[in-house]
């Protein structure tokens, strides 16, 4: 037997090994934060909306709400909806899905009646 080798192939072949399984780790970490971002902001961002209903106002301004909180996160949002079950009526349940990157939040909490 030769004792013979190429340390820089082995080398090569060794880091090919240790670094291959860090790629699906960092994806895995993108989502999740993704998803970590989205579920914050859809319930801070209902909440405010929850807050603008009970003053009797109805929540139109909620990107200036929602975008800060992305920023604060690194993340850039990707969309989000407002909706309301009956036209955001007196004990309605309001809705707000909100996206960013592959993940989606959606937050839902019921109006009281006045």
């Amino acid at each position: 037997m030769d004792d013979a080798g190429s340390s820089p192939l082995e080398a090569v072949a060794l880091l090919l090994v240790l670094v291959f399984p860090l790629a699906p780790a960092l994806a895995l970490y993108q989502h999740l934060s993704d998803s970590l971002a989205a579920e914050s902001i859809a319930r801070h961002g209902l909440r405010s909306a929850v807050l603008s209903q009970e003053k009797g106002e109805i929540p139109r301004q909620l990107g200036a709400v929602i975008e800060p909180l992305a920023a604060s996160w690194g993340k850039t949002l990707a969309g989000y909806e407002l909706r309301c079950l009956r036209g955001c009526q007196d004990a309605d349940i309001l809705s707000l899905e909100v996206s960013i990157g592959s993940a989606k939040a959606i937050q839902s909490a019921g109006l009281e009646p006045k």
